[in-house]
């Protein structure tokens, strides 16, 4: 019955923004981990990925104190706590087809400065997150740690491929950049939020 509500909503969401951006989007999906969870939407940010037959959800959540006191479930915290306040991210892949994920494709934008990743730079809180295929239902962590040449005083832009989303502690925003889809279709919209309030959110509290 629970699912069947969930999904029902979800359409419901789908086709109330059926005419709208994926940037809108993903700012309801930030809204409703957070208003799920305890965090501060400041310190979050998501990006909905779709790259050929690749179609995933990316969400960060910045590690410090305020994370701790949020409502995820103890093993996440236990598994981000040596990291509070070293310049990281919790990053969640949720895929909403089977598809492809590489963490090494994810890099930061702040002005002319592009920060990549490295190896070492990846940290695993689920064994599986790395470069590979990955099933719909299924939901995947890491921690990403950021270059010291960031400046997490002001938005940055994390970006995945060619799709980027924007990143701000301080609640800042950055101009709006042209979008390769131009926009979400509406199938596309109904399984991306389906993703999120069936299997991500789920993860995160423990569910």
């Amino acid at each position: 019955m629970r699912k069947v509500f969930i999904t029902a909503f979800v359409l419901l969401l789908g086709v109330t923004l059926s005419a709208l951006g994926q940037s809108a989007l993903e700012e309801l999906a930030k809204q409703q981990i957070a208003q799920k969870t305890g965090l501060d939407p400041k310190l979050l940010a998501t990006l909905f990925v779709t790259d050929g037959d690749n179609q995933f959800i990316l969400a960060f959540v910045y590690v410090n104190e305020q994370t701790m006191q949020s409502q995820l479930k103890p093993e996440l915290k236990q598994a981000i706590a040596p990291y509070v306040n070293k310049r990281a991210l919790l990053t969640l892949l949720a895929p909403a087809t089977t598809s492809f994920f590489d963490p090494l494709r994810i890099n930061f934008e702040q002005g002319l400065a592009r920060f990549l990743l490295s190896e070492g730079s990846i940290v695993k809180v689920t064994p599986d997150f790395g470069a590979g295929k990955f099933e719909s239902g299924t939901v995947s962590a890491g921690i990403l740690l950021l270059n010291d040449g960031l400046d997490l005083s002001k938005p940055f832009r994390i970006y995945y491929g060619a799709q980027s989303t924007v990143f701000s502690l301080t609640g800042e925003t950055l101009p709006a950049q042209p979008n390769p889809l131009l926009q979400l279709l509406l199938f596309l919209q109904f399984l991306f939020l389906n993703i999120l309030l069936l299997f991500l959110i789920p993860f995160l509290l423990g569910l």
